[in-house]
């Protein structure tokens, strides 16, 4: 059953501080039980080309091709949501990441669901500099 606790998005959180710390501001909120949710919401880098006309964008995972030049990025930002917990002293130390789930059957099983969103659909991602 999915599942992530205080201790995992708080790690997660910390990660996210520690690697973008000058370029980009976060917002790490941790949903029911099972998810967590990644905002970015101001920075230097411009998202202009992927945001909709009230400046928000949400990145898929399995999709990273539609986010252009920012591919790299959102792959370092989606490493660290996977990996960050495992490192940390919350529920998933350990464990990992994974997700065995299969839609075919109708089966899901996955460590947490997890969504990046640039902006937010009540304020929209604030470009600086």
């Amino acid at each position: 059953m999915a599942y992530i606790n205080a201790k995992d998005v708080q790690a997660i959180r910390n990660e996210l501080k520690e690697e973008f710390k000058k370029d980009i501001k976060f917002s790490v909120k941790k949903s029911n039980w099972n998810q967590v949710i990644v905002t970015l919401t101001q920075g230097t880098t411009d998202f202009s080309d992927i945001m909709d006309d009230d400046g928000y964008a949400q990145i898929n995972q399995y999709w990273l091709d539609r986010t252009g030049d920012h591919k790299p990025l959102f792959e370092k930002i989606i490493n660290i949501i996977k990996t960050a917990p495992i490192r940390g002293e919350g529920y998933h130390k350990n464990k990992g990441w994974y997700d065995k789930s299969d839609a075919m059957v109708d089966y899901f099983d996955t460590a947490y669901y997890f969504s990046v969103n640039v902006g937010s659909w009540s304020k929209p991602y604030v470009q600086t500099a």
